[in-house]
């Protein structure tokens, strides 16, 4: 067995191992695993999170305090609404996997996409066409 903790011998020609691999045999090299990737992802779930709470936080500092009652106190726009997000959509998400015919793994995916709510998107888009961002 080799020791991991001697570097390979120095060799003149282009096929020998980098210095940091851990086992050389002339031309075959084992190289220490490279943690870029797990890095990466970390400092992008990272910024990617910081910038999804600021988009959410700057969509409700535009709610109107006044405008917001008012639609509590006359409740028909909330219940179009969830009529809409949890009857209409997973019903359509329903019906096209039955017209579709999709495999049954698919056919859950397929209702759980029409059961989620739409998020940041349909919040950004209401914003830009003047929509009401209370409701």
């Amino acid at each position: 067995m080799l020791d991991n903790s001697t570097a390979c011998p120095a060799v003149d020609n282009s096929t020998a191992c980098p210095e940091n691999s851990t086992i050389c045999s002339g031309t075959s090299c084992v190289l220490p695993e490279d943690d870029f990737n797990q890095t990466l992802s970390v400092v992008l779930s990272t910024v990617l999170t910081i910038m999804l709470a600021l988009v959410m936080f700057s969509m409700g500092c535009n709610v109107e305090i006044k405008k917001f009652l008012h639609h509590i106190k006359r409740p028909w726009g909330i219940f179009v609404g969830f009529l809409c997000q949890f009857g209409i959509m997973p019903l359509t998400a329903f019906l096209l996997s039955l017209a579709f015919d999709v495999h049954p793994i698919q056919a859950v995916v397929v209702m759980i996409m029409g059961c989620c709510p739409g998020g940041t998107a349909s919040n950004i888009i209401a914003y830009w066409v003047d929509g009401d961002m209370d409701l």
